[in-house]
């Protein structure tokens, strides 16, 4: 478990079905998540998917977190992180927030705490971010997050029916420490 001022970040549990329900269901959250709209059941999937997955020690490991508001104690959102190499110490994230709280700064809020888990306890020298290109808002929480654009992908992916293109963020661990990213 993960805490921040407004935020918990701990893994997503059948329970919090209703919640993620919400915004896994909603055309806008998803235009760029690799998952299509999901029904309930999709959902109950997903989150007994998510349940399975235990270990962050290995190439391909992640962890799926719900990104729980104190204040409200509901999921707001989900972020996730997934070692892509063990051997050169590399890491992805992304993150989820729901249309009701969108730009209050969560999902940046968020990213800062699996960040410091990423290069803190996981011991990630490098993590990257991919972005939709037609995705600026999720561009801008990047770059709060002190993370530099370092390459952006045309039409590398037949995403959803159609081409799209990708933005690759990434900061390092010497980086973030050096205070680029918490500022």
């Amino acid at each position: 478990m993960l805490e921040t001022e407004r935020l918990i970040l701990r893994p997503l549990t059948p329970e919090d079905e209703d919640d993620v329900f919400v915004y896994q269901s909603d055309p806008d959250v998803v235009r760029y998540i690799p998952w299509p709209v999901r029904t309930r059941n999709q959902v109950r999937d997903a989150l007994a998917g998510a349940a399975l997955q235990h270990r962050f020690s290995e190439t391909g490991d992640f962890l799926l977190l719900a990104i729980v508001h104190k204040g409200l104690a509901n999921v707001i959102g989900q972020s996730n992180v997934s070692i892509v190499s063990k051997d050169d110490k590399q890491g992805e994230f992304g993150y989820v927030i729901g249309p009701a709280y969108a730009r209050r700064g969560f999902a940046t809020e968020a990213s800062r705490a699996i960040i410091d888990y990423a290069f803190g306890q996981a011991g990630l020298h490098r993590l990257t971010a991919r972005i939709d290109t037609r995705n600026p808002a999720s561009a801008a929480v990047a770059r709060k997050l002190g993370m530099r654009r370092e390459a952006e992908f045309i039409e590398d992916e037949f995403f959803k029916g159609e081409w799209s293109s990708s933005w690759i963020y990434a900061i390092l661990r010497a980086e973030w420490t050096r205070g680029r990213g918490p500022a």
